[in-house]
């Protein structure tokens, strides 16, 4: 054996991957590596496959993402220090180049479109990210969802909705403020059948009422919570319960009758790395504020899309919905009206779509079978780090809008 060599390579995520050569033969195996740590929920939804195995990362593929704001807001890291757009791309949460399209510019701004950058990154780090503001009414939205499209995004998820100030009597299947062909629905039927895929939240209203506004479209992908955080349980104080890893969210929201949504659910409680809206939580993932609500779970579910639509491009957003939902894990039988059809597992989505693992490279001349490699995978200890979000009304519209991370979960 003296012509092994063992070669060890430190990766971003605290991990030792040990590399085994033999003559032209090579072997790696290669542990995720994530911008955030991320680990439980990447394992939890099988994209420490796509990762690994499949060696996906987003590439040539660009997702336009919609909230409040992206850098207007003055943030802090959980050191007490200013945290910006920039510092983002210093520390590696963020890649230079996300094209703000129109941000939101008011006191009330939160930099939620930020944070769900940083989840969009954590999974799919060479995606390209583009934004636009979704406040300032449903003709905001809508146009921001056009604009999104017309700059070339392939997928496209908002974690914002407009309702009306009285919604507990509002009719149970009403979309989006006004009849289905409002704007809001009218832009999103229209990217859909252009071929882009949309996603959005299910909201934190659960027992309240239930799933509202465009959510309810069946062209778009509606996406309840899990909590996934690195911790393995937390205590939500608002209801006053413990809450374990790969539990629904008491805040997820359920689907109306005959509406089949949410359509699947996905992890919460992430990691990111500023005090989101105030008050975030930094004893979930050490050194990070925690980010909760279905405002998380949806672009984790748009960022797992994007590599399943890289690795296969002609994926429509059908066949990437029904990958989603027909290969969810759930613990009932058929659909739920919080679970829906259960948690994605991407690594069972891409074997869905039809693509095919990757098969080890060998080169010309060599026998794998003579050839028997060591491989050591040592662990270390990880860098973690935690958070939350907001409501802002606008009276003139006689409705509110809402963002769906924590702010409806005071306590949490």
């Amino acid at each position: 054996m003296r012509n092994l060599r063992l070669v060890q390579r430190i990766v971003t995520s605290g991990i030792i991957a040990t590399t085994a050569a033999f003559g032209s033969f090579v072997v790696e195996v290669r542990a995720a590596t994530f911008t955030l740590p991320i680990e439980a929920a990447a394992k939890a939804t099988g994209v420490d496959v796509l990762r690994d195995r499949y060696g996906l990362d987003g590439t040539g593929i660009t997702i336009g993402f919609i909230s409040d704001s992206f850098d207007t807001a003055q943030t802090f890291d959980v050191s007490g220090n200013l945290d910006t757009y920039a510092t983002n791309i210093a520390d590696g949460y963020l890649s230079a180049g996300i094209n703000v399209l129109q941000d939101f510019f008011n006191p009330e701004s939160t930099n939620e479109g930020r944070a769900i950058a940083q989840i969009l990154h954590a999974v799919a780090p060479q995606a390209n990210l583009l934004f636009h503001t979704g406040v300032g009414g449903v003709d905001i939205l809508s146009q921001g969802i056009e604009a999104l499209a017309s700059a070339g995004a392939n997928i496209i998820i908002d974690d914002v909705g407009y309702v009306p100030q009285d919604i507990p009597d509002v009719p149970l299947d009403f979309v989006d403020l006004e009849p289905p062909n409002g704007p809001i629905n009218q832009a999103i039927d229209a990217v859909f059948n252009q071929g882009i895929s949309y996603f959005t939240e299910a909201g934190n209203d659960f027992p309240d009422f239930p799933i509202y506004g465009h959510a309810n479209n069946p062209n778009a992908l509606t996406v309840g919570a899990v909590y996934y955080g690195n911790s393995e349980s937390y205590f939500n104080r608002r209801e006053n319960v413990e809450i374990e890893q790969g539990q629904l969210q008491p805040f997820s929201s359920a689907g109306n009758p005959d509406l089949l949504k949410p359509d699947v659910v996905a992890p919460d409680g992430l990691p990111i790395s500023f005090n989101l809206g105030g008050g975030s939580r930094t004893d979930i993932n050490p050194g990070f504020f925690s980010f909760f609500g279905t405002s998380v779970s949806a672009p984790y579910t748009a960022a797992v899309a994007a590599l399943l639509l890289q690795a296969d491009p002609s994926a429509t957003p059908t066949q990437i919905y029904n990958a989603l939902r027909d290969t969810a894990d759930s613990s009932v039988s058929g659909f739920d009206s919080r679970l829906g059809f259960g948690l994605i597992k991407g690594d069972r989505a891409i074997a869905a779509l039809g693509v095919l693992q990757p098969q080890p490279v060998q080169e010309p001349g060599v026998t794998l079978a003579l050839l028997y490699v060591g491989v050591i995978i040592a662990g270390l200890s990880l860098k973690r780090t935690p958070h939350r979000s907001k409501a802002i009304a606008n009276p003139s519209l006689k409705l509110t809008l809402v963002h769906f991370s924590l702010r409806y979960l005071p306590k949490v």
